[in-house]
């Protein structure tokens, strides 16, 4: 999947779903293997011959990441505090898909070793994404009133590593005096009510009504780290390149 693909299709669904406060996996299609096999081809396509990566004269190739985008990521995977108090300005660029939506905000996105990971934080929710072809994973937390709602879509929960990240998931949940509220294949959720921020302003009842101060609620994921880092994993493994003999 080129670029531009990757980028509609993902960016479509966090952008509209993070507006609307709920994310949605986006659909499965072909998983790609943790390892993706690449076929180097000859000039004579009746001349190849596959030799396994486990030849001793094989070396894998290395794929660059650069120390911006190192440090980018890890800036994202540190996560940002939850808050309704908290408002968020983006730089909304020209999207070709809607040319007549001027208020189309792409979100962040850089490109590790298999997959593109983006980010979007809003003041009140945060979410990061691994996009691997057909497939994407989204870790995202949010707070709606005074509840925070933590929600991990995973098409990959089935294998033996997300399996136990996700019963992680759900201690950490409990940990927090949280419920889960969805428990599926490719999901899990865990919903946390948490108190407001104590206020020095005046709310008593005599004041007037319309000077009362909202509640402020504030909140930071102490799982953030573990959770987003292990939601990116599949975008960092590298390529494995298969070599052709010919003849």
């Amino acid at each position: 999947m080129n670029n531009i693909t990757t980028t509609k299709s993902i960016t479509g669904t966090i952008v509209g779903v993070a507006a609307a406060l709920a994310l949605a996996a986006c659909s499965s299609g072909n998983s790609v293997a943790p390892e993706a096999s690449i076929a180097q081809t000859s000039s004579e396509p009746n001349a190849q011959i596959r030799i396994s990566p486990t030849d001793s004269t094989y070396t894998p190739p290395i794929i660059a990441v650069s120390a911006e985008t190192e440090e980018t990521l890890e800036s994202w995977l540190k996560g940002n505090p939850i808050s309704n108090m908290i408002h968020v300005d983006y730089w909304c660029a020209e999207n070709p898909d809607f040319p007549d939506d001027h208020m189309w905000c792409l979100p962040s996105k850089i490109q590790l070793e298999s997959g593109t990971v983006l980010d979007l934080y809003t003041g009140n929710a945060n979410v990061i994404a691994c996009a691997i072809g057909q497939d994407t994973i989204i870790y995202s937390v949010q707070l709606h009133s005074n509840i925070i709602t933590k929600r991990w879509n995973n098409p990959f929960f089935g294998t033996d590593s997300y399996t136990r990240a996700k019963e992680e998931f759900t201690h950490s949940c409990k940990a927090e005096f949280g419920d889960i509220t969805e428990n599926t294949e490719n999901t899990i959720a865990c919903d946390i009510k948490i108190k407001p921020t104590p206020s020095s302003m005046d709310s008593t009842a005599q004041s007037p009504r319309y000077l009362l101060p909202h509640p402020s609620y504030n909140y930071e994921d102490p799982s953030w780290t573990d959770f987003a880092t292990k939601a990116i994993e599949r975008c960092r493994i590298r390529p494995q390149i298969e070599p052709i003999e010919t003849f």
